[in-house]
């Protein structure tokens, strides 16, 4: 457990782990089903020149997610925050994000101050590491709470994040956003069941493999959106 600990809690793991997984960066734990460790994520990246990146998956555990959004998220993310309002973005540099943000700003492509907030939000997710399990959860939940706030930016650029502890209340979240602005139809059309037995799916994806299966597959396949 110290071991997993500390390659989570590596850029150099993630670098590694990266340059291996030849796959979406967030989908890199999703090759088997989840269980009953697994903590489940939505992520949001937009800019005007890259699309939407919209992706659903899940990790091995609150760890594993932690190290996720340090060391890969974070990097992907201000990189494209930087760099794509002018260019499309097809490959990420090995770059720490103190790195990213301190070229961003003497290239003058943002501001002080963002270059400021970009290591800010680095430090804040270090600190966490040393925490018991229970409590990097609650944290980091209030850490995502500022941080979609903080970068919620505008019709050019925006990042969100957000995790859910079950199948259940991921697929209860996939109902309620989708219908704020479509239909039940065009939300069972897009994940290829209706709306019961998506909820049905959830509820035993874990404890039933062939089930897990297709609640990954609706995950990667069908939520996920990559342009």
């Amino acid at each position: 457990m110290r071991e997993l600990r500390e390659n989570y809690n590596s850029i150099n793991y993630w670098e590694l782990f990266i340059n291996e997984n030849k796959t979406i960066r967030g989908h890199m734990f999703t090759q088997k089903p989840p269980d009953e460790k697994s903590i489940y994520f939505h992520t949001l990246m937009f800019s005007n020149k890259n699309g939407i990146n919209n992706l659903w998956g899940y990790f091995p555990n609150i760890r594993s997610l932690l190290g996720y959004i340090q060391y890969s998220f974070l990097q992907e993310a201000f990189y494209k925050w930087i760099y794509g309002q002018e260019k499309l973005v097809t490959k990420i540099p090995p770059l720490t994000v103190e790195k990213i943000a301190d070229e961003g700003e003497k290239l003058k492509k943002i501001s002080k101050e963002t270059c400021i907030n970009m290591k800010r939000e680095y430090e804040l997710l270090s600190r966490l590491w040393e925490m018991p399990v229970d409590k990097i959860e609650r944290e980091l939940r209030k850490f995502v709470v500022n941080f979609n706030r903080r970068w919620m930016g505008d019709n050019k650029e925006f990042i969100y994040i957000k995790f859910f502890k079950t199948p259940e209340e991921l697929g209860e979240f996939v109902i309620s956003s989708t219908l704020l602005t479509g239909t039940e139809e065009e939300l069972e059309n897009r994940i290829g069941m209706s709306i019961d037995e998506w909820r049905e799916i959830c509820k035993v994806a874990v404890k039933d493999s062939r089930k897990g299966q297709i609640f990954r597959k609706v995950l990667l396949k069908k939520l996920s959106e990559v342009y």
